[in-house]
């Protein structure tokens, strides 16, 4: 998200190689510099073939799991809160977050994720270059088994269908005059954090649609 150092795109390219992770979204880059990156040794080719996205929405969508990473510093999780050690990665297309280097993710980006992963470190300087960041989470993603079994049963809905029912949501909120801010943010992380299948979030925009129209 937002970041800015080409140098960090450059090394968060390679710690992705180094672990068996192909594909980079980079969401509202540094226009000037993002495509700079010369870091990337030996990743020039995911380097290359990385994305660039407007927004989270068009970065995650297609993904099952969307969880976020951060230190938390002077911010409260609206979602659950998992050390990275503890995780127990789900199968799926998972998408994960990293924030731009000087300030994290904001309350807003953290609202899109079902979970927040955290990094157990030392409570004197709690954050993470984001470089090194994005080489710490591969590894504990690799090492829990990138090539997880295909899920069985329903589809769950992906963070495509979750954003539309999310603007339906806070249309409708808005109409019922629900306060903004935490509230709001606290709304919209229960949406996005939801386990509904696709089936079920279908049903629900349905319901919602016609809501709207009456």
């Amino acid at each position: 998200m937002r970041p800015r150092d080409p140098n960090n795109i450059g090394a968060a390219a390679r710690a992705m190689a180094n672990f068996g992770l192909t594909d980079l979204r980079v969401v509202a880059p540094h226009p000037p510099v993002w495509r700079e990156a010369k870091s990337a040794v030996g990743a020039e080719g995911l380097l290359r073939a990385a994305t660039e996205a407007a927004a989270i929405e068009e970065a995650v969508a297609g993904c099952r799991t969307v969880w976020a990473t951060s230190a938390l510093k002077a911010r409260r999780a609206e979602v659950p809160v998992i050390d990275l050690p503890e995780a127990r990665w789900p199968s799926g297309e998972v998408a994960v977050l990293f924030g731009p280097e000087k300030t994290g993710l904001t309350a807003e980006d953290l609202a899109f994720a079902s979970a927040v992963l955290r990094v157990p470190t030392s409570v004197r300087q709690p954050s993470m270059n984001l470089a090194a960041s994005v080489g710490v989470v591969a590894y504990e993603w690799s090492r829990a088994g990138l090539r997880a079994a295909p899920v069985e049963g329903p589809a769950a809905a992906d963070a495509a269908l979750k954003s539309r029912l999310w603007g339906l949501v806070e249309s409708l909120a808005k109409a019922a005059g629900w306060p903004e801010g935490t509230r709001t943010r606290r709304l919209k992380a229960a949406v996005f954090r939801s386990n509904l299948t696709a089936a079920d979030a279908g049903m629900a925009l349905e319901l919602l649609r016609r809501l709207s129209r009456r």
